[in-house]
């Protein structure tokens, strides 16, 4: 034998009086009310005061009974089965959400994490160079350091034979500041020959220092005055 569907109307009644709520198509036998305090009144036990006639809370709000309540009221009186049921799919519906969620901030979060790791050892690895870098630094300035200025040598002012400019010590070139100080070569006696004589090519250092001592004197020597 089937069991019979349950249905909470049939259970419904006045809290005063116990006049059952019937559920046939013709309707309660007098109108049924339900209260804001949540209790069940028939038309015979209302107040005029607007006061419950179960529990006596002042200025209370009515509303008619009847099977097509609006929520949240129509939930009251849907059985617990149904309800459970509408529980159990709002809570899956939560859980998923709630999943969902957690799973993408997992996720991130991961990343995340691989990042930062990425990045510490990005910055050990500067770390180091720099560390790396400020100690050849520091070498280089105490190599710089030792260095003797008397024995630094840069290029002089003058060329030589092979026009070329030679180095000199920066120490004399800078003790020296006078331009007369300054050692200037000692160019040819002449530039041109003279009409009718040929070149020589051999060699005439000896000839051309002999000739340098023999210029003619200054004015103010000794050799000059007499």
């Amino acid at each position: 034998m089937q069991e019979a569907e349950f249905d909470f109307w049939d259970f419904v009644h006045c809290s005063i009086c116990q006049l059952p709520f019937t559920s046939s198509d013709r309707g309660p036998p007098v109108p049924f009310w339900i209260t804001e305090c949540g209790h069940v009144l028939c038309n015979n036990h209302l107040k005029p005061d607007q006061s419950c006639a179960r529990c006596n809370s002042q200025n209370i709000q009515l509303v008619p009974l009847h099977r097509d309540l609006e929520p949240p009221m129509s939930d009251w009186f849907r059985p617990l089965p149904y309800s459970l049921d509408s529980i159990a799919s709002a809570v899956k519906f939560q859980q998923d959400t709630f999943a969902g969620l957690i799973r993408y901030y997992r996720q991130a979060c991961s990343q995340l994490s691989q990042t930062c790791e990425r990045i510490r050892a990005e910055r050990k690895a500067l770390r180091k160079e720099v560390d790396s870098l400020q100690r050849e630094v520091e070498h280089l300035r105490q190599r710089t350091s030792g260095l003797d200025p008397a024995h630094a040598q840069e290029p002089s002012s003058f060329s030589n034979a092979n026009g070329k400019r030679p180095m000199a010590d920066v120490h004399d070139f800078k003790a020296s500041s006078s331009p007369r100080s300054i050692i200037n070569p000692i160019g040819p006696n002449r530039i041109t020959l003279p009409p009718g004589e040929q070149p020589n090519f051999t060699r005439q250092d000896q000839g051309r220092i002999s000739s340098q001592s023999r210029q003619p004197e200054r004015p103010g020597t000794s050799r000059f005055v007499e």
